[in-house]
């Protein structure tokens, strides 16, 4: 060790001791030499510097050390000792001391380092190794891996202090360890370039293998995705785009790259089919020998392992498992063995009479089309099947019939009532054996009606009934919305009924039900029980957290209702497995992802390779990432397009795909926008339309092969009803003349029912053809030459499908989806693009689909033929209802009626020069658009003024009379304005 002491100068010998120097300067002299604080002695041994102090002594470690640095006089030296606690200070050293203090001070420090260095030497190399490789990496730098370098090379980092002495800089130690603290300053920018580099150089050094592992190379953005190796890859891949290719191609390079053994590699698919074309293009890509050893299943095949694996004996697979029919079948001998049951017959009895369908009050809609869309929509009937004007009115009805209370619905007054003015009174219900008419008013209890309709005529026509039963003598109940709203409705009406002497006989329930099957709602009803069933053991809830939703759920009655007719299927549906000693899919997904998660199955793949994504559920995804968490280093490869996501139905959550970082932790993202299939015209068109959804994730699709002309082609139907489909062929026909060979037609249907019913004889006439049919979900991953799309008209069975979800599952969905006809949406895409080289949707049967009018009104790249559609007029009465041509069934003649019938009611008539068009507003007058007439408007309301001949001859009078009474003698030019005297009907009374 090396000792050093500083204090005050001898007077004696300083030669600024002298009388003047001290007058002059002493003070400013000693004040630095003495200043407290400092120290005064100095030890320096191998591993530390001992400084002591007046207040004491300190010992520094000679690793904290950062710099050292001398000031002072001439004759004496302050050295400043830098280090990790601050800086320390030696005063009163000469400066020949001082010098010494730091000579011994830095080379007692330089040996520290090289000590150091020495014992850190085997760590600091391999870490500095791994980093140095990131300029080239010899593979793919997943996240986790990232994080094990990051967190070595934290650790080695540790082991040096901050600071090396400058002598050192060009050792080749100091200069690894400057290398690792350069990465450890941004070690995720210095991993995004290692990808890159990565990226960049792999596809040239297995340029072989890419170019023969298919029939043609692989494309470049093909060779990226395989090449993008992290923890969790999804690759969002076009329809067309190769996604198989790349599936079996990436098995390839794991192997060719010496990454993976072929026992490593799992391959899932969601169908057997699925799993079958994957393994034999893994037995023509990569050999019979090599592809035997690789694992392709599909989930239900993985599940049974797992827990065979994991208990020793695999289960049995219920049969409903795995066929849709035969679990609808299961569910309905359940309800129907229930209903032996007095308690439950009740409550299905209490679902399909008041909450067969969610309740809106139409207090809550604007205009009458809007009303129409939701009793459509969710086909509001009754329990005899007759179609009601509001859910309110349904819910009477059923009461009724339950009761055995025999009924007529809006059947003519038995008193006439008839006038010039207003058709004849129809009374809402009339009970057959009592002569008891029932009227149900859209009333609140202040009297405000829903706003699309007229206060003031709507309580007068109420009084006007009132004095019209008054008059005749007959009884009437009446009963109000607001009754309905505070949940008094039924037990209101059978108060009333009662006091009128009305009897109720219950009907028994297998009678109902009985009914319920003839009418077609039953399955309906299984269909909405097997989804809901689904999606609860989907899910793994428990009734209590169902249950809990339901109460805080916007319609909680009809929430709670649902549950107490589920509770009981569900528990006979496991009663039923259980008997079987059999499980269903999900409870099989969920015992294997519980052995899996709790270590009794240890998951042997290293990578796992999953074709289709998009139709992954939540139940699988927990189970994939339970085998990803249960094996260090294992890879998930996912390959998928949310826009073809059209299996909700069968649990699939489009959520866990748009989501997958989130749920499967360090991940990466690749596009392949190259679609081999589709034309450019159907590719452009196709990704324009299903991106409408802001929620669908974005890509730019790109055409291999392109076209002159437009090719998707919508056909719309004239006023003769001519043959679309036969159009369509004959069209086809003629392009497909220019091709060599047969070509291929495949025509789509978004149901069953509307497959043509012979397609030989569609087919005859155009021997190069070869047609076959399919809906549109069955043909998801199928291709052909030419695709056409079957009754693409509006409807409850359209396309879009009318069909509503109902909103019962949102109690066990995490998000549904918000853009209107999301899937539907997306439906359409998979059907477009099933097509190489055109398309043609067909909208014969209905009027134009929103779809078909979405597409020719648009700004798409379409080709329409046919008789486009007359430019759309609103119906006046429920706005939301175009007028629509149609002929008189007694004399033909021609009137224009509401898209919305039988809902809407409302007609106008044609013009009055050329009889058969519809006059339209010009301004401030109307003209006809097919004759182009001129046709003096109404004054009073938006209608026009025609011809019409009374008891003092003609006159003019409003086309929207009775609800406009204008009329003009047309003799003396006078008008004479009057309201008309009741609203025509449309909906509650």
């Amino acid at each position: 060790a090396a000792a050093f002491r500083g204090g005050p100068s001898n007077s004696r010998s300083d030669p600024e001791a002298h009388p003047s120097v001290r007058r002059n300067g002493f003070a400013a002299i000693l004040r630095p030499i003495l200043r407290p604080g400092d120290a005064k002695a100095a030890t320096v041994s191998a591993d530390t510097l001992r400084l002591v102090r007046a207040s004491g002594s300190a010992e520094i470690p000679l690793g904290d050390i950062e710099g050292i640095d001398a000031t002072g006089h001439w004759l004496w030296n302050r050295i400043r000792i830098r280090h990790a606690g601050g800086i320390a200070t030696v005063s009163g050293l000469s400066r020949e001391a001082s010098q010494q203090f730091a000579n011994s001070l830095e080379a007692a420090r330089v040996r520290w380092w090289r000590r150091r260095l020495a014992a850190g030497n085997g760590r600091l190399r391999t870490v500095h190794h791994h980093v140095s490789q990131l300029a080239n990496p010899p593979r793919y730098l997943t996240g986790s891996t990232a994080r094990r370098l990051e967190h070595g090379a934290r650790e080695v980092s540790g082991l040096f202090p901050p600071r090396w002495p400058d002598t050192l800089s060009d050792e080749p130690e100091i200069r690894q360890l400057h290398a690792v603290r350069e990465f450890l300053d941004a070690p995720d920018l210095h991993r995004k370039k290692a990808n890159a580099a990565f990226a960049a150089n792999e596809p040239a050094r297995s340029r072989a293998f890419f170019d023969r592992i298919e029939t043609r190379p692989l494309t470049d953005e093909q060779r990226t995705a395989i090449v993008t190796d992290e923890d969790h890859t999804l690759v969002v891949a076009a329809a067309g785009s190769g996604k198989t290719s790349v599936i079996v191609a990436k098995a390839g390079w794991l192997l060719h790259r010496g990454y993976r053994r072929p026992s490593e590699l799992l391959i899932l698919a969601f169908a057997r089919d699925a799993r079958n074309e994957l393994e034999e293009r893994l037995r023509k890509r990569l050999g019979r020998e090599t592809a035997n050893h690789i694992s392709v299943r599909t989930f239900h095949a993985l599940g049974l392992a797992i827990i065979g694996k994991a208990e020793g004996r695999r289960p049995t697979l219920a049969r409903t498992a795995e066929d849709e029919r035969a679990l609808h079948g299961l569910l309905e001998s359940i309800v129907t063995d229930l209903l032996a049951d007095g308690r439950f017959g009740d409550v299905m009895r209490r679902w399909f009479a008041d909450h067969f369908a969610p309740y809106r009050s139409q207090h809550e809609f604007l205009s009458w089309g809007d009303y129409w869309n939701y009793i459509r929509q969710y086909e509001i009937r009754s329990l005899r099947g007759e179609r009601v004007r509001s859910f309110e009115e349904c819910e009477i009805a059923n009461f009724l019939h339950l009761n055995g209370i025999i009924y007529e619905y809006e059947r003519p007054y038995e008193h006439e009532t008839a006038t010039p003015d207003k058709s004849r009174y129809r009374p809402d219900f009339h009970l057959s054996e009592t002569g008891i008419y029932i009227e149900h008013f859209a009333i609140t209890e202040e009297g405000t009606t829903p706003p699309f309709i007229n206060r003031d005529g709507y309580l007068q026509d109420m009084d006007w009934k009132r004095r019209c039963h008054k008059e005749h003598g007959t009884v009437l109940i009446e009963t109000y919305s607001h009754e309905k709203a505070s949940g008094r409705l039924i037990r209101n009406l059978e108060r009333k009924l009662n006091a009128h002497g009305v009897p109720l006989s219950p009907i028994p329930p297998s009678q109902t039900f009985a009914a319920l099957e003839r009418q077609g709602r039953v399955k309906p009803f299984i269909r909405l029980v097997a989804t809901f069933l689904g999606h609860f053991k989907g899910g793994r809830l428990s009734f209590g957290e169902v249950a809990r939703r339901a109460s805080g759920s916007d319609d909680r009655r009809r929430a709670e209702a649902f549950l107490e007719v589920f509770e009981p299927i569900l528990e006979r549906y496991q009663q039923t497995l259980s008997r079987e000693g059999a499980i269903d899919f999900h409870d099989m997904i969920g015992r294997a992802t519980e052995h899996v998660e709790a270590g009794r199955y240890r998951n042997p793949y290293g990578h796992i390779l999953v074709d289709e994504f998009q139709d992954i559920s939540p139940e699988r995804a927990r189970l994939l990432k339970a085998l990803s968490d249960n094996s260090p280093g294992a890879q998930l490869f996912a390959v998928g397009d949310d826009w073809q996501a059209i299996f909700r139905f069968g649990g699939s959550d489009i959520a866990v795909m748009r989501e997958f970082d989130e749920r499967f932790g360090d991940s990466e993202r690749v596009d392949l926008e190259t679609t081999f299939r589709c034309s450019d015209r159907i590719a452009a068109t196709a990704t324009k339309f299903v991106l409408r959804n802001p929620a669908q994730i974005r890509k730019e699709v790109r055409a291999v092969g392109s076209v002159p002309g437009p090719a998707v082609h919508v056909g719309l139907p004239g006023d003769e009803r001519s043959p679309l489909l036969k159009d369509a062929l004959g069209r086809i026909a003629a392009d497909a003349a220019g091709y060599p060979g047969t070509s291929e037609v495949l025509l789509l249907g978004r149901y069953r029912h509307t497959r043509p019913a012979d397609l030989p004889a569609l087919n005859k006439p155009h021997p190069g053809l070869r047609l076959s049919w399919m809906t549109v979900h069955g043909s998801k991953g199928l291709e052909t030459d030419y695709a056409v799309v079957l009754d693409m008209c509006a409807g409850r069975y359209g396309f879009p499908s009318e069909i509503a979800d109902d909103p019962l599952l949102a109690l066990v969905l995490a998000a549904p989806e918000q853009y209107p006809n999301a899937e539907e949406r997306r439906l359409l895409y998979v059907a477009m693009t099933r097509a190489r080289r055109q398309v043609f949707l067909l909208a014969e049967g209905g009027p134009p689909s929103p779809f078909v009018r979405e597409l020719i009104s648009g700004d798409y790249d379409v080709a329409v033929f046919g008789s486009p559609p007359e430019a759309d007029v609103r119906c006046p009465v429920c706005v939301e209802g175009r007028l629509k041509r149609r002929r008189n069934a007694r004399n033909g003649g021609a009137f224009h009626g509401c898209s919305n019938w039988p809902y809407c009611e409302h007609t106008q008539p044609p013009c009055p020069v050329c009889r058969t068009g519809l006059p339209v507003k010009e301004g401030d007058r109307f003209r006809c658009r097919d004759c182009g007439a001129p046709i003096e408007a109404c004054p009073v309301c938006d209608g026009w003024l025609r011809d019409r001949i009374g008891k003092f001859g003609r006159f003019l009078g409003c086309s929207n009379w009775p609800a406009c009474g204008h009329t003009r003698d047309i003799a003396k030019g006078r008008g004479h304005s009057a309201a008309g005297k009741s609203e025509r009907r449309h909906g509650t009374t």
